[in-house]
């Protein structure tokens, strides 16, 4: 049976105007009653996500960034910092090397830009990262920063991925993350190691575990669930990931799954 179903959440359990399916809490309330725990694996940060889930919140776990950070219950439980020079060096490495891309750090008291964002920029940003500080000089920056978030109009997979992977990839994880973004966090750090950490923690095993994922960061996420989803509107590339196909997130694939599941399993 199965006692954790982890999420993704934009281009996954989220539609492309970034609302829930219209059954979502209602199914969350029958996966509570069930004793099945619903985790939240996304990109964004989570100060971006909790405030989406209401009441249920305190009841939930959060891989957030990519799982450079989870919180069980409301507690922080792992936090993995990048060093500060680290930090520093990629900054000046994308002021240098990638001009036209943003940065944005993630850390534990807040969410920090280098540079004033505009047009497209601040519309996006505006979904995952909604409450923000401007830096005048990010060297004197005094919090843990655990993932860099890179807006890249002009496709990080082409432009600001391989650039900085060539001088940061043998230390460093770095993921393209969407259509418009990538991350960087430190070395082994990902939703699946972070969904790992959660199942050893509870007990869990994999052939217990229902993931859904869309994107090449939801990767090392599916390969730790024995019920792995891949969404119908994923890349083609992305298909081979997933034991099963769920139907597209504009037509609810992730709570059409965990209903028919629940459903044939008599689970009221």
């Amino acid at each position: 049976m199965i006692k954790l179903i982890a999420s993704d959440m934009d281009g996954t359990l989220l539609d492309e105007n970034k609302n829930f399916p219209p059954d979502f809490f209602d199914i969350l309330r029958r996966l509570e009653k069930n004793n099945i725990r619903f985790i939240v694996a996304s990109g964004r940060s989570y100060r971006a996500l909790e405030p989406l889930f209401n009441e249920h919140a305190d009841r939930m776990t959060f891989i957030c960034d990519n799982g450079a950070y989870i919180v069980r219950d409301g507690n922080t439980e792992f936090v993995s910092g990048i060093a500060p020079e680290t930090v520093t060096e990629i900054i000046r490495t994308c002021r240098k090397k990638l001009p036209s891309v943003y940065p944005v750090l993630c850390g534990n008291n807040g969410i920090y830009v280098t540079d004033h964002f505009k047009g497209n920029s601040a519309r996006e940003l505006g979904f995952y990262y909604n409450s923000r500080i401007l830096l005048d000089n990010p060297e004197e920056l005094d919090d843990t920063i655990f993932k860099i978030a890179l807006y890249d109009e002009k496709n990080p997979a082409e432009y600001s991925f391989p650039v900085l992977n060539e001088i940061f990839g043998s230390y460093l994880t770095l993921q393209v993350s969407g259509h418009l973004w990538m991350d960087i966090m430190n070395p082994g750090i990902n939703k699946g190691t972070a969904l790992e950490k959660i199942q050893k923690s509870l007990g869990v095993s994999p052939e217990e575990t229902m993931a859904f994922g869309d994107f090449y960061n939801d990767v090392e996420l599916l390969k730790r669930a024995g019920y792995s989803y891949v969404m119908a509107n994923a890349n083609a590339d992305m298909k081979k990931y997933g034991k099963y196909s769920a139907d597209s997130n504009e037509n609810y694939g992730v709570t059409k799954a965990v209903t028919e599941y629940l459903d044939r399993h008599n689970l009221a």
